[in-house]
């Protein structure tokens, strides 16, 4: 969780936005990038699990006709991953429940995880990372009203801030860094705040910007196998809930002397 403490730090940005564009460039050399640069861009989002005192995962086992199933859940949501601890587990076994606690990973602790379930053969465990519905609502919402109508989305929504024209997305300074940063949310209403900051800003380019839905597994694949050298710019930004509980275990953290 050290690098989640960090991350509470890092996350200054609101006072001193800046803007410019980033387009996206083709590169004749393959840039997918490296496994473990793709651990690094993922590793300051935290999901949420639940675990037993011992602290190995939950396992929920459910049969699908003929053969049964196990499953661990990881929540976008720490307040989705309580609510399924106080509701469905608890009614179900609520002794059980009890014993429960939830706890915080990284995002690349999740995909670790998946990748390295991916190698077993005939693994009958399947990791699955929960969404926001409220979140894929929007992201439905919004595929529709863009034309593609009966648009099912059941992934992971992630709303990138961008120019109507040109290919190019908004990007952001983060501090400590020399690079900026295109910044993708994991709520909608993230997104539309960047671009109010954008319009106070340049609101004469403010009518040449939109917000895009993508799907955070479709992001990860572009990742690991795209030939875009901007892919490395691309920043995946906490929900606010996620950033009040970063901002809590830096609050926890004792001071340096």
């Amino acid at each position: 969780m050290k690098l989640l403490v960090r991350w509470g730090v890092t996350l200054g940005l609101a006072s001193s936005v800046m803007f410019a564009g980033l387009s996206g460039m083709n590169n004749l050399q393959a840039f997918a990038l490296p496994q473990e640069q793709v651990v690094k861009t993922l590793q300051e989002v935290p999901v949420f699990t639940l675990t037993n005192p011992k602290g190995e995962f939950v396992v929920i086992s459910r049969k699908n006709e003929s053969k049964t199933i196990s499953q661990i859940g990881f929540f976008i949501s720490e307040k989705n991953a309580q609510a399924f601890l106080e509701g469905k587990l608890k009614k179900e076994n609520p002794q059980l429940a009890s014993t429960l606690k939830i706890r915080p990973v990284s995002l690349a602790a999740y995909y670790k995880l998946v990748l390295e379930n991916k190698k077993k053969k005939d693994s009958a465990v399947v990791f699955t990372l929960v969404p926001i519905q409220e979140q894929v609502n929007v992201a439905r919402t919004m595929l529709n009203a863009g034309g593609k109508t009966g648009q099912q989305f059941n992934g992971i929504p992630l709303f990138v801030p961008k120019f109507k024209q040109g290919n190019s997305y908004l990007t952001i300074p983060v501090p400590q860094q020399k690079e900026r940063y295109i910044p993708f949310y994991f709520e909608k209403e993230q997104a539309v705040a960047l671009l109010k900051e954008f319009k106070k800003a340049k609101p004469q380019e403010a009518a040449n910007t939109e917000i895009q839905v993508l799907d955070l597994d479709g992001v990860i694949n572009t990742l690991s196998n795209s030939n875009d050298p901007s892919t490395n710019k691309i920043l995946l930004y906490p929900s606010r809930e996620s950033i009040k509980f970063i901002d809590s275990l830096r609050s926890n953290q004792p001071k340096k002397k």
